[in-house]
């Protein structure tokens, strides 16, 4: 093969089982999920070579769509169809060779990927050496059992997605693999990420890339694409949202106070992660519509582990808080920065995903509800309906941002806009969200920067009062 014509090579990786364990049901690799992330690649100039556990002759899962003008594409070509005839053994591939390294799916890798020393072996390899590790569908079987050098399971604590337990289910396999990627995946530590049955849904975390299934295909090799340009390009610092010249221009102190202050202290404190400082700031910005700010911070939140999926749900979140032309504004802002960087729409939550459970996301909502029931539905019905269908019954149920970030972007955005009327009720559920008082100081001391000295003062006592009440 090798069509690619730059100097990036990506090491492709397709299973050797030919038979689902002993049901002498023949199986292999999915044939587009080769394909459709190959072609991503190859038409940005990247080297392909693909290798399989054995090497060899790689089996083709029988499932596989000529219909598909990309699997038609690549089936008509000699070369290709001669690289999968003669994969390299995995044994014998060195990750030194390589920028990345991608693992395709279909049902043979649940037998041969996991607990492949192959695999064990180069995937630390190419992790820890910061470059990058890609999977989809069946293909993260790969990543499962795979542990880094300090003795963790490289998945845990990451945002991954694979194929699920639902997909399994119905193409009635959930009793002939030897384990589902679901629950070992999440056994193993992973923050999976899924969206409904079949639809395009990728993770990224850093170098790690994952997909979901066969329609993610395309878009896992997009990522593998824009996660190269990285690699070659450098990840540039974020510029100041105003640079301190400019504020010199007209207050040299109000630029000593930015830069000795705000950047060199604030934003160092222990206490707060630099993850939660940004939704802290970013909260603000949308409730007070500050839109000079958001491309600088909206840029700092995704440096700082702030997900694309987690800015696109804060951003409808916040548009019941702060209103609709507020986060009007804030997607603009946004839609530039995510093409900017190459963000894909199969990184950004699904508008029907996973619901979070109603009791552990809505403790004591049985308290609101009698409130909108005596005082709000006799008023205005049509308020009433969209508060408990919409914003209780969907929004603060969406599974795209923990409980905990939706109460802390809630407050924040209150706070921000001088709105403590209902404070109160907002902290105690931020509170059950397991947002401490020790955090809490720090994310006063953050708003006052943002929001003004005035409203944290004023939200400072509606706060005690709730940690006081609850003895925390």
């Amino acid at each position: 093969m090798n069509k690619g014509k730059g100097t990036a090579k990506v090491l492709f990786v397709v299973t050797s089982c030919d038979v689902k364990g002993d049901t002498s049901i023949p199986t292999g690799f999915n044939l587009s999920e080769v394909t459709h992330p190959l072609e991503k690649l190859e038409e940005s100039g990247v080297i392909v070579n693909i290798a399989s556990i054995k090497g060899g002759k790689a089996p083709l899962d029988g499932l596989e769509d000529f219909n598909d003008p990309v699997n038609a594409k690549y089936w008509a070509d000699a070369d290709f169809r001669n690289a999968l005839e003669n994969t390299l053994k995995l044994d014998d591939a060195k990750a030194g060779d390589y920028d990345a390294i991608f693992f395709a799916g279909g049902h043979g890798t649940m037998w041969d990927f996991a607990d492949s020393p192959a695999v064990l072996r180069l995937v630390p390899q190419f992790y820890e050496s910061g470059k990058i590790v890609s999977a989809v569908c069946h293909g993260p079987a790969a990543l499962v059992n795979v542990k880094l050098s300090n003795g963790f399971y490289l998945v845990a604590g990451k945002n991954v997605a694979a194929f699920t337990n639902g997909e399994e289910e119905e193409v009635q396999s959930t009793n002939v693999v030897p384990f589902l990627l679901e629950d070992t995946l999440i056994g193993h530590g992973a923050n999976y990420k899924h969206s409904p049955n079949w639809s395009n849904n990728i993770a990224i975390d850093g170098k790690l890339i994952t997909g979901q299934n066969p329609q993610s295909a395309a878009s896992v090799g997009l990522a593998i694409v824009k996660a190269l340009k990285i690699n070659t390009d450098g990840n540039a610092d974020s510029k100041p949202a105003i640079a301190p010249d400019f504020l010199s221009s007209v207050s040299p102190t109000l630029s000593k106070y930015t830069v000795e202050k705000l950047v060199g202290e604030v934003w160092e404190r222990p206490g707060l992660s630099k993850h939660d400082r940004c939704i802290v700031s970013i909260s603000s910005l949308i409730a007070r519509n500050h839109t000079v700010g958001m491309p600088h911070y909206f840029s700092k939140a995704l440096e700082n582990g702030v997900t694309p999926g987690e800015l696109s749900e804060i951003i409808t979140h916040l548009a019941f808080y702060s209103g609709w032309p507020n986060a009007f504004s804030a997607v603009g802002i946004a839609k530039e920065l995510f093409a900017s960087k190459g963000i894909l729409q199969a990184e950004l939550p699904s508008t029907d995903p996973l619901r979070l459970n109603k009791d552990e996301a809505l403790p004591g909502d049985e308290n609101r509800l009698g409130f909108i029931q005596q005082n709000i539905e006799p008023m205005s019905e049509g308020f009433a309906k969209y508060t408990n269908e919409l914003l209780y019954g969907e929004v603060w149920l969406r599974a795209g941002l923990s409980s905990r970030s939706r109460s802390l972007a809630t407050v924040c955005a209150m706070i921000a806009a001088g709105d403590i009327q209902f404070l109160g009720l907002y902290m105690e559920r931020a509170v059950q969200h397991g947002i401490s008082k020790e955090e809490m100081d720090e994310v006063l001391t953050q708003l006052a920067f943002y929001a003004g000295w005035p409203k944290i003062v004023s939200a400072t006592l509606v706060v005690k009062e709730v940690y006081e009440g609850i003895g925390k």
